[in-house]
């Protein structure tokens, strides 16, 4: 395989990975809107902390540091609460 496969093949996982992202973050909204109509806090930290020990889980039986995975777990959070905020503040 050439550099240029190579790249063209992370490229692909690239794309993979922003649609995932996007299909977790409408799953997101849905979320909003239960919590909004039950006038829940958008953040649960219980919940939270169970997704961040899932990535590190996932992360270090894939063979990769489970500390990225704890990490990449955390920046979805954010950004599911991010969007959550914006959709509450409308």
């Amino acid at each position: 395989m050439s550099l240029e496969e190579a790249r063209q093949e992370i490229d692909e996982a690239n794309r993979k990975i922003v649609n995932d992202v996007r299909e977790r973050m409408d799953a997101v909204l849905k979320i909003v809107d239960h919590k909004s109509r039950e006038d829940m806090q958008i953040r649960d930290e219980a919940r939270e902390e169970e997704v961040k020990n899932q990535f590190e889980e996932i992360f270090d039986k894939k063979n990769m540091p489970a500390e990225r995975g704890r990490e990449l777990a955390e920046v979805l959070i954010e950004t599911a609460v991010d969007i959550q905020k914006d959709v509450i503040d409308r």
